[in-house]
């Protein structure tokens, strides 16, 4: 399921505000400051939308079209690999150099059925202006791989299943956090890390810290899967980690 509407660039305020609370040191309202950030967004008809989308996809074709040699477009969070120096390159650099992706970033692009369609949105709210799954190993390592602002991934397993936790399951997260300049000093990206169930979105905590852990009891037997959030200006890249489930003690590595 892909599902597509044009916005303006309110992650981009979103997150400031997010980073002024967590300066402040107060708790961040991530449902309060979305409602401001976005309070200027309008429902659009399908039928604008459809003729929006086709002279942006004229605009794209022209342009790439003339564009020779041109680096591929990144998407705005997936897994790091070739396109490692692309991604390490500064954000701003990028977007002056192609211009014309501005306009493909501000366009909310959800890569998943993995959330019911009902909770994509906080009433007119989108929950991410992307979302991407995101597979581990069989051994639950997470692969490098990075996020732009106000995007999402979700891992999965290397089957693209999620974790079955039973009654007396511990499932346990924790992934190290750099930034796309390299260095791995403070300050961090702002992440909002979570989970997923029965397609229903469940934030666990809002963290700005380069090692996050958690060991995380179900509430009921289900199919888990975990989300990270970038709420920061900034690229966040996920350097490694590691998702296993613990059943009755026994640490459970399945694939």
């Amino acid at each position: 399921m892909k599902i597509r509407i044009r916005i303006s660039d309110m992650f981009d305020n979103a997150s400031e505000l997010i980073e002024e609370n967590a300066e402040a040191e107060y708790a961040a309202d991530n449902k309060r400051i979305k409602e401001i950030v976005f309070s200027n967004i309008n429902p659009m008809k399908k039928v604008h939308r459809r003729k929006r989308y086709v002279a942006i996809l004229l605009i794209f074709l022209a342009i790439g079209s003339m564009t020779v040699g041109a680096k591929g477009l990144l998407r705005s969070a997936g897994i790091i690999g070739s396109n490692k120096d692309e991604i390490m390159q500064p954000q701003m650099g990028q977007r002056a150099e192609e211009d014309f992706v501005y306009h493909f970033n501000n366009i909310v692009d959800f890569q998943t059925a993995l959330i019911d369609e009902g909770n994509l949105y906080e009433g007119d709210i989108p929950v991410a202006k992307y979302i991407a799954e995101i597979p581990v190993d069989t051994a639950g390592r997470l692969p490098e791989c990075y996020l732009d602002n106000g995007a999402m991934i979700i891992f999965t397993q290397s089957n693209n299943d999620g974790w079955d936790a039973a009654d007396d399951a511990i499932l346990h997260f924790e992934f190290t956090q750099g930034q796309a300049d390299g260095n791995d000093l403070p300050p961090f990206g702002i992440l909002e890390v979570g989970y997923i169930v029965a397609g229903e979105l469940k934030e666990l905590q809002m963290i700005s810290q380069n090692f996050y852990s958690v060991d995380f009891c179900p509430e009921s037997e289900g199919t888990y899967y975990f989300y990270l959030k970038n709420c920061s200006s900034d690229r966040i890249i996920i350097t490694e980690g590691n998702i296993n489930v613990v059943q009755g003690g026994i640490n459970d590595e399945r694939e």
